[in-house]
This record gives C-alpha cells, structure tokens and sequence, in this order.
C-alpha cells in the first residue's frame, strides 16, 4: 500500500471518529434535555394538570409542595447484626431468623387498648430490649399502618423506610399482638453527592399522567421515604422515594403508589 492511500484511509478513520463523537455528544444532550423536560417541568406546566386532576373530581387531602430537596442513594450492608444481638438480649421473646428477617413471638399476647393509637401500647414493647432488638432506632408509621398491621421504621436522613427492609410490623388480630417480624438497616452510608428530587406536587403530576390516579378519587396522603432499589456487592441500596395513598372514592379500595423521586418512573410494589 502506497504513502498515499495509507493516509487517505487514515483521514477516512479519523473523520468517522470525528463523526461518532458528535453524534455521542449530541445524544447525550439530547437525553438529558428529555430527562430534565420530564422531571422539572415549567410551573404553568404543573398547574395545568393540577386543573385536568380537578376536574376529574380526584380531590387532594392538604398542600402539595413545590420544593424539591437535595438528597442522596444510600447503600446498608447485608448483615447478620440483629441476629446477633437477638442471641444476646431476647429473654423472653421466642424467635427465628431467616434472610435477614427476624420473626418473634412474645411470651404473652399483648392487647392494644387503644386502636386509633396503637403507639400507646407498643412504644414501651419496642424500647424493650428483652422483647425486641435496637428497638429505639424504630419510630410508629400511622400512614404506613392499618388496621391489621401496625408498623414501626427506621429513618434514613429523617426520612422513614417504607419498605420492609427497616421496618417492625405488628400483626393485630381481635385487639391483640402476639408477635412481629424485623428487619433491620446497619452502618447506612451515602453513594454519592446530594442531587434533586421531584417536588411533592410533581410527583402528583406524573402519576396523574402515568393514569395511575383513578377519576373520583382522593389522594390521601403523599410522603418522602427512602425504599429498597436493589441489592449489589452484598449491599442494600435505597433510594428516595414518594409514596402516594389514593382512595377510590366508588369503590373504597385504598391504593399504595410509589415513584422515584430521582427520576419520576413508577417503582414496582
């Protein structure tokens, strides 16, 4: 091969590369311009919908708020800590542990005396170290409790876990608990440095959009948690999460929505 065509084709590659670099470069923004049209929308925008929400008779139980916090993905390492700790203080309380999951049964059943206040009851049960475990990491949920389960969570940057993964849940059954089950999250750590989230009022938004919002309905509450995303390198990683509750005014039924708040993409149940 002469001087000559040696370097035409070596021109050739170089302005292919060239080429490939514009086209990576212009998708990239291209990407991110969608992400962000999809995510951060104009305020107009939001009140728009808010309107269409209006009008298909779903009415909204208090403010929903445009601010959007700055918060991080955090990872939990999968551990065997509560067993361990289950081995040395749970005098009374029977239990086993599997995947994770402690399942304890208390000695003598315990009756709530009040079931609009469950947390009058439990609260001195759950600070027992005999009957349960890193009990005082826990607080009582009444928007993720009901009336056959009562839950308690872990916080992860003052924001509960709605998942089961940090979570004590009760079961109630006649006025009266007889055990639990447990999860627990030790030596929580931060990914990465702190990005924003979708405003609460967004977060109505794209689910309304998503037609996930039946018409006369009620949303009832809708509250920032951190759930499970997945797990990797025998960590848990979490991620900040609206939580939505919606009441189909026809029929009753009471539904449990959860978005990304990073993203705005509906999450599995």
């Amino acid at each position: 091969m002469n001087i000559v065509n040696f370097r035409r084709i070596e021109y050739i590659f170089f302005l292919a590369f060239i080429i490939l670099d514009v086209f990576l470069v212009l998708s990239y923004f291209q990407q991110n311009w969608m992400v962000e049209s999809n995510t951060n929308p104009t305020t107009s925008s939001n009140n728009s919908v808010m309107k269409t929400i209006k009008n298909d008779q779903i009415d909204i139980n208090g403010y929903l708020s445009n601010k959007e916090d700055d918060l991080n993905y955090v990872a939990s390492p999968n551990s065997d800590v509560l067993k361990n700790k289950a081995d040395k203080s749970l005098k009374y309380t029977t239990w086993s542990y599997n995947d994770h999951k402690l399942t304890g049964n208390f000695p003598t059943m315990v009756k709530i005396t009040d079931s609009s206040n469950p947390q009058k009851t439990l609260d001195s049960v759950v600070k027992d170290e005999s009957l349960i475990v890193f009990g005082n990491e826990y607080t009582y949920s009444k928007e993720l409790s009901t009336n056959n389960t009562v839950v308690y969570t872990q916080n992860i940057d003052n924001l509960p876990v709605i998942t089961s993964e940090g979570q004590i849940k009760f079961s109630v059954k006649n006025g009266y608990v007889s055990g639990y089950t447990q999860q627990y999250l030790n030596k929580s750590q931060y990914l990465n440095d702190k990005r924003k989230i979708i405003s609460q009022k967004r977060a109505v938004v794209l689910l309304y959009q998503y037609n996930k919002i039946p018409a006369n309905s009620t949303i009832k509450w809708v509250k920032l948690g951190y759930s499970k995303l997945l797990s990797a390198n025998n960590d848990t990683i979490f991620i900040p999460t609206w939580s939505i509750k919606i009441r189909n005014n026809s029929s009753g039924v009471m539904q449990y929505k959860k978005l990304n708040a990073f993203t705005g993409a509906i999450m599995d149940d």
